[in-house]
């Protein structure tokens, strides 16, 4: 599963993945299917906007077999402390080392000593401190309390980006309808940023949420004997319609103190639904390689899984080469649309 959504995020901009670039081949890029494989501006949800959380979502899920497994080991809470935060800091520092456009500004890495265009929230980094502190909840809390820790973050941030806005805004605005008042983007923007920009330093809070909702799904692939694996399945699926429904009357039962799912902010409503869908994910594909044993179709997913954060990062460091891709392949690609011809580059 980490493989298949990492098969639609490696490819570095302005390729939005694979399956988008062969639409625009045969013509489809303008229909509502290709559509989904863009992100949201603002409210709203695509397919595409769910492929972050996944990833995150994901990275909960193996945490409890990582524990287990130390714990086994004899490895001591110090020692599994440790390695928490030596792989959350590494996270942060790799995030570090990309170079990254944001609406056509570069905005550059730890290694160019240009601190006004410093990216200081990266997606590698946020997944470390994400993951990271949802591990740490996982270790010194059990299964209650850490329900209860999800529940806070979630209100707590329902509130703080329906309600909380950014000084001199008028009177009765709603940041989430004019956003340039929200009170998260303008702490990101004056505090937490070199580039000053809203890059979504606040909102990894809630981000922890989505780690968490990971955790209590890799819980229910450890607590039932491996003979009930169907029994898997269905715990997998309440949970994932549980989230959803939680989320969506977050999004739409509360009248003017309802909170959209939104992707940019990141909010409550949308790490409960992007939760859902990652959740009946995880359902299925369980069901098709563990319960059904279809697995040699998913070796290709599989090396890219493996191997993701790797991936990742020498697409966008090492094999984002323009000279050597434009001269064994920049004549071919000049008879095709720009984006088809981007994505053979």
């Amino acid at each position: 599963l980490r493989g298949f959504d990492m098969f639609f995020i490696f490819l570095p901009d302005p390729v939005p993945c694979i399956v988008f670039t062969a639409l625009v081949a045969f013509g489809l890029g303008d229909t509502a299917f290709a559509a989904q494989f863009e992100h949201c501006s603002w409210n709203g949800l695509r397919f595409y906007d769910c492929i972050f959380p996944l990833f995150l979502f994901i990275s909960g899920v193996t945490f409890p077999f990582s524990y287990a497994a130390q714990v086994a080991r004899g490895a001591t809470t110090a020692q599994v402390v440790r390695k928490i935060l030596k792989r959350a800091f590494l996270l942060v520092l790799f995030g570090s080392m990309l170079w990254t456009v944001i609406d056509g500004t570069l905005e550059k890495n730890l290694l160019s000593f240009e601190w006004n265009t410093f990216r200081v929230w990266s997606v590698i980094g946020r997944i470390g401190i994400a993951w990271g502190v949802a591990a740490l909840f996982y270790v010194f809390f059990g299964r209650k309390a850490r329900i209860a820790i999800v529940a806070a973050i979630l209100v707590g941030m329902w509130m703080l980006m329906r309600f909380a806005v950014a000084p001199g805004a008028p009177e009765g605005v709603n940041p989430l309808v004019n956003r340039q008042w929200m009170w998260a983007n303008w702490v990101d923007v004056n505090f937490l940023t070199t580039a000053h920009r809203g890059e979504g330093g606040v909102v990894t809070i809630t981000m922890v949420a989505t780690a968490m909702f990971g955790n209590f799904a890799g819980e229910i692939l450890l607590g039932v004997d491996d003979r009930c694996r169907c029994t898997k399945v269905v715990r997998l699926l309440l949970f994932a319609a549980l989230l959803t429904v939680v989320g969506l009357l977050m999004a739409f039962a509360f009248g003017d103190w309802s909170l959209p799912v939104n992707k940019p902010v990141w909010t409550s409503s949308f790490a409960l639904v992007a939760g859902g869908i990652s959740a009946a994910l995880l359902a299925l594909f369980y069901w098709i390689v563990d319960v059904k044993g279809w697995r040699r179709w998913g070796f290709f997913f599989k090396v890219i899984g493996m191997n993701a954060i790797t991936i990742y990062i020498l697409m966008r460091t090492v094999f984002n080469w323009d000279f050597e891709s434009n001269y064994f392949f920049g004549g071919i690609a000049g008879f095709f649309p720009p984006t088809v011809g981007a994505f053979i580059t």
